[in-house]
């Protein structure tokens, strides 16, 4: 892809670095409930949805029989018996429990259409969302849910973003009242010169590239080895893939999703899933190939990840994308 050369999106950008942003992230939202919920998501998730308790959550993959991820998705412990999944593939999160359900006594259903969502991040983040709701979150931990009331009117509060800040909450609220929660946002956000943001690639591109998050462009089919996704791995628990990814653990995975940085600005280089980005070349032989790219401007450096073969290629290398040249690094440019 081509860099963004539009101002705005470099200022959003710095805003949320510097000081806070606003904006509408609402993600799709599948609720699990039953007496077997816990059963299920266990079942389908690798990380240990059992330990999470009421209000808290877990970062987690879903892997296919192969080991390979199919969805990354954020569970949330809402009461007992109770979940929110939240991710963007929903009917395929639908289809996925569904097929895995079996004789449990477990419901799920799409509720996105309930619930908005605004995320407010960065260093100044906590200060917005304390003038915007009613009790401070001052003690709220990291991904952890709370109920929180703006202006009596019943809202959600979780700590959790995706921007890499140290301070960043999502705040959730019933689609019938998201005028209001815009209208303060606005108001208090205006106060302190807060920035509203919208440009979609500061929202899911250029903020995350720079902390080394994903996208399922990144990561689909992939296993969770070589992106750097293992730590979350529960063993002691059975998931569907375990076999497939405990082989990958014990040999070694043979590919890594690394960080690139370009020195020119006028490179065009595709990035999207697995297969189909475009090829990274060194000595004149495919050595991986990119999955995205974008500007870092924290860092002020045009960055972009790679799968790569690792028995061709390592971090500090310097390759070819599209003709330009591009030196592997570590994900991550903060």
């Amino acid at each position: 892809m081509l860099l963004s050369t539009d101002p705005s999106v470099k200022a959003q950008h710095l805003a949320v670095r510097n000081h806070v942003g606003w904006y509408d992230f609402t993600h799709h939202l599948v609720e699990v409930k039953g007496p077997d919920a816990l059963t299920l998501l266990d079942k389908v998730c690798v990380a240990p949805i059992y330990k999470a308790p009421i209000g808290a959550s877990k970062y987690t993959t879903m892997l296919n029989e192969d080991g390979l991820i199919i969805d990354d998705t954020i569970v949330t412990h809402m009461g007992e018996d109770l979940y929110w999944v939240s991710g963007l593939y929903v009917r395929d999160q639908l289809r996925w429990l569904e097929r895995n359900r079996g004789s449990l006594q477990v419901e799920f259903r799409k509720i996105t259409d309930e619930w908005k969502m605004y995320s407010v991040q960065g260093p100044d983040a906590m200060a917005l969302v304390n003038a915007v709701v009613d009790t401070p979150v001052d003690g709220q931990k990291f991904f952890r849910m709370a109920d929180n009331t703006m202006d009596g009117i019943p809202v959600k509060v979780h700590r959790a973003g995706y921007t890499g800040e140290k301070y960043g909450y999502e705040i959730y609220i019933s689609a019938a009242q998201e005028d209001a929660l815009v209208a303060k946002l606005e108001k208090e956000g205006n106060a302190m010169h807060a920035c509203h943001v919208t440009e979609m690639d500061v929202m899911v591109m250029t903020l995350a590239a720079e902390a080394g998050f994903v996208l399922m462009m990144d990561i689909y089919k992939a296993s969770p080895f070589e992106v750097g996704m293992e730590k979350s791995i529960d063993w002691s628990k059975e998931f569907i893939g375990k076999e497939a990814a405990a082989k990958v653990r014990d040999a070694g995975a043979k590919r890594k999703l690394v960080g690139f940085t370009v020195a020119d600005d006028e490179a065009i280089i595709y990035g999207g899933p697995l297969w189909k980005g475009n090829p990274l070349m060194k000595d004149g032989v495919q050595v991986g190939r990119a999955t995205k790219y974008t500007t870092g401007f924290t860092c002020g450096k045009n960055i972009g990840y790679a799968m790569i073969d690792l028995d061709k290629a390592a971090i500090g290398d310097t390759v070819t994308i599209n003709g330009y040249k591009a030196v592997l690094t570590e994900r991550s440019f903060l």
